[in-house]
């Protein structure tokens, strides 16, 4: 069964995938000290979450069932989300260089990025990710998919909230001022 699902567009946002997760282990520990440290237990929530979420992405292709056609056209379109998305998230991350950091936290002299995607949404990584996950949706096309996806939008809106608050302590003034010029998420939108 799972021969027969993994077309062309499936291995492309799987070695999309792979990327992502290359590019974040060998750039988690590249970071400046964190005034507030991550615990033990925020570490492991997050990679389970992770475990969750790309158990189900893929859980169609174990299972054989699909809500969403298997039409070329829109495994095709997937596809290149899904690229798009990985490699938007990579381009953020490495630009946000040891400024990163997996929860919300400040950073020992810390800095506000506003070059590249930064330029147009103040959280391109998440940006990137959504589309990502949204274009493997299309080529998958599970019910489960679809839902974490839907799920990881709501939990990153939430967070871009908390992000916000501490990047507006962090940079007075600055912040509210590149809050004005750019969007959270979608070019000229949202």
């Amino acid at each position: 069964m799972i021969k027969e699902n993994l077309t062309l567009f499936t291995w492309i946002t799987l070695c999309s995938w792979i990327l992502f997760g290359c590019c974040w282990l060998t750039l988690r520990n590249r970071t400046k000290e964190n005034i507030q440290h991550r615990t033990t237990r925020q570490r492991w929530m997050a990679a389970i979450g992770y475990m969750i979420i790309f158990s189900a992405l893929y859980y169609p292709l174990f299972t054989g069932t699909r809500l969403l056609p298997a039409s070329p056209l829109l495994q095709g379109l997937g596809a290149l989300l899904c690229v798009t998305g990985v490699c938007l998230s990579v381009w953020s991350r490495l630009l946000l260089g040891t400024n990163w950091s997996g929860g919300v936290a400040a950073k020992r002299n810390h800095e506000l990025i506003v070059k590249g995607p930064y330029r147009l949404v103040r959280h391109p990584i998440y940006t990137g990710f959504l589309t990502a996950l949204a274009g493997t949706s299309l080529v998958v096309g599970g019910g489960a998919a679809i839902f974490v996806t839907i799920i990881c939008a709501l939990s990153l809106y939430l967070k871009i909230g908390q992000e916000e608050i501490l990047l507006n302590e962090l940079f007075p003034g600055a912040y509210a001022a590149y809050q004005r010029q750019t969007r959270k998420l979608i070019p000229f939108i949202l």
